[in-house]
């Protein structure tokens, strides 16, 4: 994860001005960032701690299709 390149998107996404979760979110989905790239991307953006905006991000429209391959992957790392 580069986090230079995520703090550099935050920035542009935020030097827009006010910004609402779902268009954030699809537009994070849109430019093919990880979930973990784009739960932190979301939580600079929307300043949401990142448990908060895990939560956010897999109950909108643009990313809740991968909540179970990520509940799948949790809890295979848990095992």
């Amino acid at each position: 994860m580069d986090r230079s390149r995520l703090d550099g998107l935050a920035s542009s996404i935020t030097g827009r001005g006010q910004v609402e979760r779902e268009p954030v979110f699809r537009e994070l989905r849109e430019l093919g960032l990880s979930p973990i790239e784009a739960i932190y991307v979301a939580s600079r953006v929307l300043g949401l701690s990142l448990p908060e905006a895990k939560t956010a991000i897999y109950a909108s429209t643009a990313w809740r299709d991968q909540q179970e391959d990520w509940q799948r992957l949790q809890s295979g790392l848990e095992e």
